[in-house]
């Protein structure tokens, strides 16, 4: 939505926080969401009733302008009241979607699945996406909460990147096991499926924060390798430190498992590969407004991105 033109809409609040100015006058800060991204809104009218009408989890409908605040775009509300049983919106259609067409995803994935020759991983993956219910929790899972691939269906757009460029990659260095790289990309993500709830808007499961993505896809992975006969022990150790490496390092840290063979070093350098690009490109999309050459500075990358000459207002 472009800045400075009025519009309507249901949306979810994310967040809300109750602040007050110097002179002690108090505003309301919420986060609100839908399928298009997330924007911070002040209100400035009225914020105490508001603050208790607009609840975290709640749907509402809104009337509001998009503005721009020290650079960055936000809302100004005109309207606000909670969505009601008559109002046709439902938090599931709230949530953010990949622009991609996931059915062609889905086809990639189940192409790239049946490529593998190895029939133990055959069959790992065979009882890993074969419970319905599983596999389509899996398919619509989002592969962050922030940072990238934060929607509905971003572990499969993500996965299908990385098994793309991995089998580009094993071209140029054979001695990749490709079955085994395959499989990882696809298991690495396999706690995703519980680290995420999804009522409304993407946040982290009771579980997800206790545990990580990591430390689920490994139990769950183990549990299922446990239940096929003659499962080589040297295989199940290669499949699984691709579930629990750590891709990001901190300045001046080691990750708490370090990629250890070579199948592992690609798949932490995919996953980042992919992740960071489809972080800039939102970036650039998203949060860069027009007329404007670079982002503001993001401390995650300890950098500004420059978007170009090419964006025009």
């Amino acid at each position: 939505m472009p800045p400075g033109k009025p519009f309507t809409a249901f949306c979810m609040v994310r967040s809300r926080e109750l602040k007050y100015r110097q002179q002690g006058t108090p505003y309301l800060v919420l986060e609100l969401g839908d399928r298009s991204g997330r924007l911070k809104a002040r209100i400035w009218d009225k914020p105490l009733a508001l603050y208790e009408t607009a609840r975290e989890g709640d749907t509402v409908k809104i009337r509001a302008i998009v503005q721009v605040f020290q650079g960055r775009k936000e809302l100004k509300v005109l309207n606000l009241r909670p969505s009601g049983p008559e109002d046709p919106v439902s938090a599931e259609a709230l949530l953010p979607v990949s622009g991609k067409d996931l059915e062609a995803y889905r086809e990639r994935l189940e192409s790239h699945i049946a490529s593998l020759t190895n029939p133990f991983l055959v069959e790992l993956l065979r009882q890993f996406l074969g419970e319905a219910a599983l596999a389509r929790a899996y398919l619509r899972s989002p592969s962050g909460k922030l940072w990238h691939h934060n929607y509905v269906g971003g572990v499969l757009e993500h996965v299908v990147v990385m098994l793309e460029l991995g089998g580009l990659l094993q071209r140029f260095y054979p001695a990749i096991d490709l079955d085994l790289l395959k499989a990882g990309i696809v298991l690495h993500h396999a706690g995703k499926v519980r680290e995420y709830s999804l009522d409304g808007f993407i946040e982290f499961s009771d579980a997800g924060r206790l545990l990580g993505y990591r430390a689920m896809g490994y139990e769950w992975v183990a549990g299922l390798i446990g239940r096929i006969r003659g499962f080589p022990g040297e295989l199940r150790n290669r499949l699984l430190h691709l579930l629990v490496i750590h891709p990001t390092v901190e300045a001046g840290q080691r990750p708490a498992v370090q990629p250890m063979t070579l199948e592992a070093v690609v798949l932490s350098h995919l996953i980042m590969l992919d992740a960071n690009a489809n972080a800039i490109c939102r970036i650039i999309e998203d949060d860069v407004l027009p007329g404007v050459r670079w982002s503001k500075y993001i401390p995650l990358l300890d950098r500004f991105i420059y978007a170009g000459e090419a964006r025009k207002p």
